[in-house]
């Protein structure tokens, strides 16, 4: 933001006696929060169906057809399926509710990667260009970090008055999408809310690809944390600013 013009105050004619003023500093423009900039392109709610089921529900004004599902497979063994598994959910515009599913992502953790050791994932994500790995590491057990491109982004755990998980550039203050939980957080059960995603967007812009792979890396963050039992959750319901 270029800062106004400012005035000098030898600029007016005020009357004021001819003597020696205070060294002040020169005053500065006001530095707003980058907060205030952001402006929430999609909402959804993210619900616990059962044990191995989620839906992240979309919610507001700009609410969509489309949702999504994340499925859980804890005992893979002797299965081929992925760890986690992320569906896409269109309802048809064709007067019957028709529903359309297509697979969208595969989520898997890493641990036998190099030394030092440090949680890893991988997300495989599926989109008309073909399929597309991300790397995923959080070095200090808490943030995860995600390539995608040339570009590495993090969801961070934010703790201070409100448990939130906040996505952004690395190196940019400005916040791409936010997941805040609910009262029940991951503790959540029959359908009840875990936590509300509101996606901002890359410099305002967001596309369907680009919501499944922010969908992608909350829920490596979030599994991650229920994985070394650290379930989160906030007093009171909260709501991201909109």
């Amino acid at each position: 933001m270029d800062s106004a013009r400012r005035l000098d105050v030898l600029d007016l004619d005020l009357g004021v006696p001819d003597e020696e003023l205070p060294d002040y500093e020169p005053q500065t423009a006001p530095d707003y929060e980058i907060a205030y900039y952001e402006t929430p392109l999609l909402r959804y709610y993210l619900r616990q169906i059962n044990r191995k089921l989620q839906v992240f529900v979309p919610y507001g004004p700009s609410v969509s057809l489309s949702s999504y599902k994340v499925i859980s497979n804890t005992f893979r063994i002797f299965s081929k399926k992925p760890e986690i598994e992320v569906i896409h959910v269109v309802l048809l515009n064709d007067g019957q509710a028709t529903r359309a599913e297509k697979s969208v992502a595969s989520i898997g953790f890493d641990n036998s990667g190099p030394l030092p050791w440090r949680p890893r994932a991988r997300v495989c994500h599926f989109d008309s260009h073909g399929q597309s790995t991300h790397a995923m590491e959080s070095k200090n057990f808490k943030d995860w970090t995600i390539v995608i491109g040339e570009n590495t982004y993090m969801w961070a755990l934010e703790g201070n008055a409100v448990v939130q998980l906040v996505m952004k550039e690395r190196g940019s203050a400005v916040t791409i999408a936010r997941f805040i939980y609910s009262s029940m957080g991951t503790s959540a059960i029959n359908g009840a809310e875990v936590g509300e995603l509101t996606v901002y967007g890359d410099g305002g812009r967001m596309d369907e690809d680009g919501i499944e792979k922010v969908i992608c890396g909350l829920m490596v963050s979030i599994t991650h944390f229920k994985k070394m039992g650290r379930h989160y959750s906030n007093d009171e319901p909260v709501r991201a600013a909109s």
